[in-house]
């Protein structure tokens, strides 16, 4: 069995890069098949609901099923596992400390199995339950050495009989929840483990968590990821795997369905092919505490043993991904998985010891609860024979309980709130349950009927389930008409629903085709799921038609379609049903050779719901905008188009759309950049990154969104709860995310907490590797946070405050140092001193001016100065001889050990900024021939102090430049604050 190994994980950069929640945007034109990811399904978390003490939501804990179990004990490496249930109050009382430690190591995923096979009563760790074998069997095989871990505790035993027929007891230790260990499945044994009684209540003192108590337990936990954990200049990487579940899937259904064969076969349920499953097993109390939620959820009965799922489990993975469908839970009656791991040759489908779905088992009150209770409107060609075939158990009363005998595999979408139009309940909304075997569902397979009708069938049957995984249809968006004068409205948002509308004042309903119901007249619409078929057998060979029963209309939603008032074009799409509008658009204004930039405020449509404000810039506003922009290029001015887009301050996200033609006219004819103002932030394209988006291949309209992002709770937790941004460009549906390299302007609004240093604001890029700090800064004129970036993500308005003993708050450089350690360009001599008044190497200083203006380091550079050796600068020397920053000495070495001078210094500055386009334009009014100092200047250093004197970057000092003298740490802080604060 594969497996996903855990090495070196958890860096912290790795970490925060996935701690964004994003809001939900109705974006125009985003990429739909993002947009409809879970496409209306939901996601049930087991251990946030059943664990009062856990509180968070990306916790590491997965549970295992019996059969799962076994299958990762049967797995090489090694592996953390809890045994515990939500029964149990030590379970309940420590399993978020076990968390939080485990985060703190790296920790992927702890498994989770319960010895409670229903969560509540079915103990099988106890002697006296008839299925205690379950539970020796498998911790004899693999557990081979929990007696030295437990010796003292009580055991667990059932008569047997050896391999030489003699009656025997079969004994093991009983494991007490919670009960905490690694498990190193290459030997068979436990690495290391901690077992604790402790409840709530011990940790508490007057009635309050007791930190002291709670660490004194989670020192015991850290010893037990101690056993597998390395560290490496103080961060700890745990070495543990996790299972990789395709790997699983395809091991176990491939393996079942040639155990089976009579002769031998190589039978492939999955292969490669397949990638990757959709499938989530469940717990019996997984499974009923999920029935017991809010929310849509697709849910499979069945198992590997079965060969009706394994014939069906493929098709219903693919359908499940070509729509967009999250999680498929997956719920097995044999609660072992038809799992013996002591008995030779054992055949998982005609193991029946823990089938629930069967009269006269000790347990079937698991599987006839389930029924009665929660699937109430079950439909199953069971219960349509003569007479129903049923399971049923007698209570504690004495009454005869009986629920309706489904058949595996039973794939259903339920919502337990659901009503029918009608007003009945209606907790499923659509089922299959077709029997067909691997070879009968195969698409060339011959039957009576005909050449691949039961392959039909069922994949029919999907396209019928998967039309409706909802109650009440969501994502629909309300469209205006094009003008006033038509009646194109329309309700986008229908793909792959089975819906009907009507309007509120009419009776009949209308059947709804396509991506969008169209040929709308402003008004308030009725829209709801339509009426539509499950699917039972039998399947008569004759025809080889399956049975299909009704499921009724569901309830309907409200959707209103605005009229249209922009006389100038089309309007963007609203988010529906809640909406308002926003200002008419403006005339443009400025761009009158007056400096001021031609500006134009667009309408948007808000959602009051979301947050969220659409616009779209009309053909005509942009000609203007152009037009005004032509007569400043002709009178030798350069100009920016500003649109406008105005926030209010429950606006979470902002999109603008702008006509593609309009947008590629703008690019071609001017040399214009863009400015957009969106209230919650401002982005300046420049000319270059305009014209690389009109080149894009998508042939849709342009649209820039900006949205307000959160992070987790655990990204709060680190980083405290910053402002996060979301930044993209689509044209059409593609995504724009790269501009040529044209750096695009930034500019987000932000208030100083209490007591921030506003030098110690920083801006992070999320990238795939973790945080990246860019160039950025904390505005006070403004009041805004303002950074350079080349391409677009999401980024973090951070907060690094970095002190040193040695710099005073007084200091004059003390602004200069707390801004570059912030950023990470320069650190201190040690970790309280920076030390200001040393000296600074040429290697240094190229380390630290590349750093500050995010110049990569070039590793392994072959054509690098030769005593560039292996060093901290090796790879930053590399990067500046290839970029001309520096030809060293005399073209071969540089020196990087010898102080820097100050023209030494300016000069490679000069180059940087040169590389870069940066060089700042003359705005002084003095010369370098005003220095006393200045025939000291080396002719190669002229050019550097000229640009710099006039740039006002250098100011001198009693009239002196002072080119020759040696650069100190607190200098060369100053002369890079000054360019980067800018």
């Amino acid at each position: 069995m594969k497996t996903k190994s855990n090495t070196a994980r958890r860096l912290l950069a790795l970490l925060l890069s996935a701690l964004l929640i994003l809001p939900v945007v109705n974006v125009v034109n985003a990429n739909p098949a993002e947009a409809a990811v879970l496409n209306g399904t939901d996601h049930f978390d087991y251990f946030s609901k059943v664990y009062e003490h856990l509180d968070d939501e990306n916790h590491v804990f997965q549970t295992l099923n019996y059969e799962e179990l076994v299958n990762l004990f049967d797995s090489k490496g090694s592996y953390v596992v809890l045994f515990g249930g939500a029964w149990s109050e030590s379970t309940q009382a420590n399993i978020g400390f076990i968390n939080q430690v485990a985060k703190e190591y790296g920790v992927d995923t702890i498994y989770n199995f319960d010895t409670k096979l229903d969560g509540q009563n079915f103990e099988i760790a106890d002697s006296s339950n008839p299925y205690a074998y379950k539970y020796v069997d498998v911790i004899h095989e693999y557990l081979t050495n929990l007696n030295e871990i437990l010796p003292e505790a009580d055991t667990v035993s059932y008569p047997a009989i050896d391999q030489d027929g003699a009656d025997i007891t079969k004994a093991v230790k009983k494991i007490d929840a919670p009960f905490l260990f690694v498990y190193d499945g290459t030997n068979k044994r436990i690495v290391d483990a901690v077992q604790t009684e402790q409840v709530w209540n011990d940790y508490l003192t007057n009635g309050n968590l007791d930190p002291a108590k709670a660490e004194a337990y989670k020192a015991e936990v850290r010893l037990v990821f101690d056993s597998i954990t390395t560290e490496v200049n103080g961060i700890k990487t745990t070495n543990d795997d996790v299972i990789d579940y395709f790997e699983f899937f395809k091991t176990a259904y491939n393996k079942n369905a040639n155990i089976e064969s009579a002769t031998p076969t190589n039978i492939e349920i999955f292969n490669d092919s397949d990638q990757s499953v959709v499938y989530k097993y469940v717990t019996y109390d997984e499974l009923t505490n999920l029935l017991e939620s809010d929310g849509n959820y697709t849910i499979l009965f069945g198992g590997s043993w079965c060969p009706n799922t394994r014939a069906a489990i493929k098709f219903i993975n693919q359908y499940a991904k070509k729509y967009n469908v999250g999680t498929v839970y997956l719920w097995d009656t044999k609660l072992d998985g038809g799992v013996d791991v002591a008995k030779e040759g054992n055949i998982p489908h005609k193991n029946e010891t823990l089938q629930v779905r069967s009269n006269n088992h000790p347990y079937a009150s698991l599987y006839v609860d389930i029924v009665t209770k929660y699937l109430t409107n079950i439909k199953t060609q069971n219960n349509a024979a003569t007479p129903p075939s049923v399971i049923s158990y007698t209570d504690a009363n004495g009454n005869v309980i009986k629920g309706d005998r489904l058949q595996v595999p039973f794939f259903f979408q339920y919502n337990k709130n659901n009503k029918n139009a009608d007003g009945t309940a209606a907790p499923i909304l659509g089922h299959i349950e077709l029997m067909y075997t691997w070879t009968s569902i195969q698409p060339d397979y011959v039957s009576s009927a005909g050449t691949g009708v039961h392959h039909r069938n069922y994949t029919n049957a999907l396209d019928s389930l998967f039309s409706r995984v909802e109650a009440v249809p969501t994502g629909l968006t309300a469209v205006p008409p094009t003008t006033s004068a038509q009646l194109d409205g329309k309700i986008a948002g229908t793909t792959n629903k089975a819906l009907e509308y009507k309007l509120v004042s009419v009776m009949e309903y209308k059947s709804v085709t396509g991506d969008a119901i169209t040929n709308l007249a402003p008004g308030t619409y009725n829209v709801r799921y339509a009426a539509k078929a499950g699917y039972n057998g039998p399947t008569p060979n004759a025809t080889g038609i399956p049975t299909a029963v009704l499921y009724k209309a569901g309830q309907s939603i409200e959707i209103v379609v605005p009229a249209n008032t922009d006389p100038s074009g089309p309007i963007t799409p609203a988010p529906a049903p809640t909406s308002s509008p926003s200002p008419a658009p403006t005339t443009p204004i400025g761009g009158d050779n007056d400096g001021t930039p031609p500006t134009a405020t667009v309408p948007a449509i808000a959602d009051s719901a979301t947050g969220a404000l659409a616009a779209k810039a009309s053909a005509t506003t942009i000609s203007s905008l152009v037009e005004q922009v032509k007569k400043a290029e002709a009178a030798g001015k350069s100009s920016v188009v500003e649109l406008k887009v105005e926030a209010s301050a429950q606006t979470k996200s902002v999109e603008l759309s702008i006509p593609r033609s309009a947008f590629n006219d703008a690019a071609t004819s001017t040399n214009a950049g863009l400015k957009l103002n969106y209230g919650i932030a401002t982005v300046v394209f420049g000319p270059e990154a305009v014209d690389n988006i009109s080149k894009a291949a998508e042939t849709g309209d342009i649209s820039v969104i900006v949205s307000k992002v959160e992070l987790t709770d655990e990204g709060k937790e680190v980083l405290g709860d910053r402002p996060v941004y979301d930044f993209s460009v689509f044209a059409g549906l593609s995504p724009i995310t790269t501009f040529g390299g044209s750096p695009l302007q930034v500019s987000v609004p932000y208030t100083l907490k209490a007591g921030e240093d506003p030098h110690a604001v920083v801006v992070y890029y999320v990238a795939e590797s973790g945080l990246e700090t860019i160039r950025g800064y904390y505005n006070e004129s403004k009041g805004t946070v303002d950074f350079t970036t080349s391409h677009f993500s999401q980024y973090i308005v951070g907060y690094n405050k970095v002190s040193f003993t040695d710099v005073a708050d007084t200091a004059w450089y003390e602004n200069a140092v707390g801004f570059l350690a912030a950023r990470g360009i320069t650190t201190g001599t040690d970790e309280e001193h920076y030390s200001p008044n040393a000296s600074v190497t040429r290697g240094q200083f190229i380390v630290l001016l590349l750093k500050a203006y995010g110049i990569t380091p070039i590793e392994n550079e072959s054509n690098n100065f030769k005593d560039a050796g292996d060093a901290y600068y090796t790879n930053y020397l590399g990067a500046a001889k290839r970029l001309g920053i520096t030809n060293g000495i005399d073209g071969t070495t540089f020196d990087p050990n010898r102080e820097i001078t100050r023209q030494d210094l300016f000069t490679l500055l000069y180059r940087s900024l040169d590389v870069l386009g940066e060089l700042p334009a003359a705005t002084a009014n003095v010369s370098v021939s005003s220095f006393s100092d200045a025939e000291q200047i080396a002719d190669y250093a002229s050019d550097a102090f000229k640009s710099l004197v006039e740039g006002g970057v250098i100011a001198g000092s009693e009239s002196k430049l002072s080119p020759r003298e040696v650069s100190t740490r607190a200098q060369v802080a100053q002369v890079l604050y000054h360019l980067l604060s800018k």
